[in-house]
């Protein structure tokens, strides 16, 4: 889509960490007006806004009064997602959101009702799905090529919280609004739901903390500190990992596992949905590849169809996480702009958040419990 087709649009960035710049690059890459950002503080905003050449924006406020702002991009930490998309909502802008969509179910539902009510446009940025191989993964699985699906398996694991010393805000969360399962588990279980099209009915999970005491800055700097400087000492209570079993409609069900503090990995995630003929697996740290298994063979399929929508580079020039998060803005502004194209929007946020919820209540009780339909 050429970039004069964006031209009544323009953008603006609330949260200036890792994903934030992601949004700004997407955004630029496809040539959408970027009218301003929105840090954690005047001065980190205003060197941002330096260093991007875009309008620093001095309140919350000042952001949803400027008439060049259609779209909020909500990057910020989670607890402010709820209060700040509904302010923008009010305001008549239109809501992208990095996930989870609130702190709990019912803030997700609230942003839904909210956002459909004033007919505002609506996302939540669960980039994996911008993979096209995740896109094709899910055409193989509805085109029977593996039977009736039967099980699903599948991972997320990384370690940047394995030492008591690594310190970031999500660790301070309250144990109700949960951390690795809130964070990655999310993308997981989002994966899960997409590619198969099946929403989770019960579930038992069991939740754990390799560390219940950790070191954080002594001014409790809301950013990445690895032990550097004055730490002090803080109780941590939420889970650091989670093992999860769900059932699915029509007797399908699944292994999942989720921890920030396993050694080695550094963003593995997995997963494998196995059916009555065959079995198909999708590693993110090798996007362009679906391993696909009968009980005859095994193949991997490196996947390059130049004519796929979410493919955008010649063979031999892989693809990543940037492009997946492209697709996932482009889908939104295409649909914004007429062209209705799909991508995962508030009523996606509220099913992880109602996995989420879930996967805590069960944990704390040490039961089976039902996940509620959206």
């Amino acid at each position: 889509m050429s970039a004069s087709l964006w031209a009544d649009q323009g953008a603006a960035i609330i949260g200036l960490g890792f994903i934030g710049g992601a949004h700004i690059e997407a955004l630029r890459r496809l040539g959408i007006p970027t009218a301003g950002v929105l840090g954690s503080s005047p001065e980190s905003t205003r060197q941002a806004a330096a260093r991007l050449g875009l309008r620093a924006y001095a309140t919350l406020e000042e952001l949803l009064a400027d008439p060049a702002v259609t779209v909020v991009h909500q990057c910020g930490p989670n607890a402010v997602h709820a209060p700040q998309n509904l302010l923008a909502l009010a305001a008549g802008k239109h809501v992208l959101s990095e996930k989870p969509l609130g702190i709990s179910a019912a803030e997700c539902r609230a942003q839904l009702e909210a956002a459909e009510a004033g007919s505002r446009l609506h996302g939540v940025n669960f980039s994996y799905r911008g993979y096209a191989a995740v896109q094709q993964m899910r055409d193989l699985i509805a085109s029977g090529e593996i039977g009736e699906v039967r099980y699903l398996h599948g991972h997320y694991l990384q370690d940047w919280l394995l030492f008591p010393t690594d310190f970031n805000w999500r660790v301070g969360a309250n144990p109700a609004e949960t951390r690795a399962v809130a964070d990655i588990g999310s993308h997981l279980s989002d994966l899960a739901r997409f590619v198969t099209g099946a929403s989770p009915q019960r579930l038992l999970a069991r939740f754990s903390t390799l560390h219940p005491e950790r070191r954080r800055p002594t001014q409790a700097v809301q950013t990445f500190t690895q032990g550097s400087g004055q730490t002090e000492a803080f109780p941590v209570s939420t889970e650091d990992q989670a093992s999860i079993l769900v059932d699915y409609p029509g007797g399908v069900h699944a292994n999942f596992e989720v921890s920030q503090v396993a050694a080695g990995h550094k963003n593995d995630l997995q997963l494998e949905v196995q059916g009555t003929l065959g079995a198909v697996r999708w590693r993110q740290e090798q996007p362009e590849e679906l391993e696909i298994g009968t009980r005859s063979h095994r193949r991997t399929v490196q996947l390059k169809d130049a004519s796929h929508p979410f493919s955008h580079y010649p063979p031999g020039h892989p693809e990543g996480l940037p492009d997946a998060i492209t697709n996932v803005v482009r889908g939104f502004y295409q649909t914004l702009g007429g062209t209705p194209t799909p991508y995962p929007t508030f009523r996606d946020g509220l099913a992880a958040a109602l996995l989420t919820e879930a996967a805590y209540r069960s944990s704390a009780q040490q039961t089976w419990v039902d996940v509620p339909e959206i």
